[in-house]
């Protein structure tokens, strides 16, 4: 049995990390805020601390930074959690965005202490350039608001996501798709903060991207089979007549914009039920279309597609009209773009230029 530290400052949330924790069989010691949490990890050293980034009398951070400090406490694997994303956090060995996922937060308690005696202390970044005033005012703005949107989100998923458990197991049918429809709006709240957040941050020019080598056609035959599972009553198809080498992009910034795209071309499709997805290459550059043959975009909108709180069809759009903005965005950061082409009545294709780098 391992000593697990949780320091939160949301009771909802504490009660709930420590019963995850303590059901996976480990001893939990609560604190509700940074300096509390300091004081009890002096007093019995923690096998690992689980911690919440904004929090009273000392952020988790603060709370990282000074465990480092204290030679009895410099070792300790540290988790921490936050809706924002502080700098520094690489100096966490873990770092989980919140809402945090069950499953998520059981697999990192656990393979934070299955690997403690190799967890190794890293090196903060080096510090960039002091930003201005106004910089740091926005950036307070945007932690706050991931926090007080983003932690209540959290407590009501992981909440709900227990109870689910405790459902299935009782097999009643209704309960357990109330509960799932619960999950599906929660998912939906978090989708609508996080839109938010990604586009004040790329207006700031402070979301960056985490480049790696892919491999492109592989990638999109998964995304689309994944589709294919998500929407069976729908006809996906993909198409890719070249072969591609490897690119430098971020993975997962990457599937945001091509399930923008895809998402959309679903909503939209009226009658219909195919969407085409396509790889094609032309002189320096890796051509993704995603086109549908539905209800199509007027004319007089399709030049705003791409603008912030901007949608095609009032009556019709759902959505939050950060989705194509937050889309053309992580292209440009990709060194590449997005456009749009459409008929009304006839369907509407997007494409997304990418570089091809050597």
């Amino acid at each position: 049995m391992s000593l697990v530290l949780i320091a939160e400052d949301e009771e909802a949330l504490l009660e709930v990390f420590s019963e995850v924790v303590e059901d996976l069989g480990h001893r939990v010691v609560r604190a509700h805020n940074g300096e509390e949490a300091l004081l009890l990890a002096r007093t019995e050293t923690p096998d690992l601390v689980v911690s919440d980034h904004m929090m009273p009398r000392k952020t988790g951070m603060q709370l990282l930074h000074a465990m480092r400090s204290e030679p009895t406490l410099s070792d300790v694997p540290f988790l921490l959690l936050s809706a924002a994303r502080p700098q520094g956090r690489e100096a966490a060995q873990t770092f989980l965005a919140k809402p945090v996922d069950l499953s998520t937060f059981e697999q990192a308690v656990s393979q934070a202490l299955q690997h403690h005696q190799a967890a190794h202390q890293e090196a903060p970044p080096a510090a960039r350039e002091a930003p201005n005033a106004l910089s740091l005012a926005r950036e307070e703005m945007l932690n706050w608001v991931a926090h007080e949107l983003k932690t209540p989100l959290s407590s009501a998923r992981l909440n709900t996501q227990l109870l689910l458990r405790k459902v299935q197991k009782r097999g009643i049918d209704d309960e357990r798709r109330s509960a799932e429809a619960i999950l599906r709006q929660l998912d939906r709240m978090n989708g609508l903060v996080t839109s938010i957040l990604d586009a004040s941050r790329l207006a700031d020019g402070k979301l960056e991207l985490k480049l790696s080598p892919t491999e492109l056609t592989p990638f999109l035959q998964e995304f689309v089979q994944e589709w294919r599972e998500l929407q069976p009553d729908f006809d996906f198809s993909f198409h890719a007549l070249d072969p591609v080498e490897p690119l430098m992009l971020d993975a997962e910034r990457l599937r945001q914009v091509l399930n923008n795209l895809v998402s959309n071309a679903v909503k939209y499709s009226g009658t219909s039920r195919h969407v085409e997805m396509g790889l094609t290459l032309n002189p320096g550059l890796v051509l993704i279309h995603v086109r549908d043959w539905g209800v199509g975009i007027p004319a007089n909108a399709l030049p705003h597609v791409f603008d912030r709180f901007q949608r095609a069809d009032e009556d019709r759009g759902r959505g939050h009209g950060l989705g194509l903005f937050i889309a053309a965005a992580l292209a440009k950061l990709h060194g590449g773009s997005l456009s749009a082409r459409s008929t009304l009545g006839e369907g509407s294709t997007f494409t997304l230029r990418l570089p091809r780098r050597n």
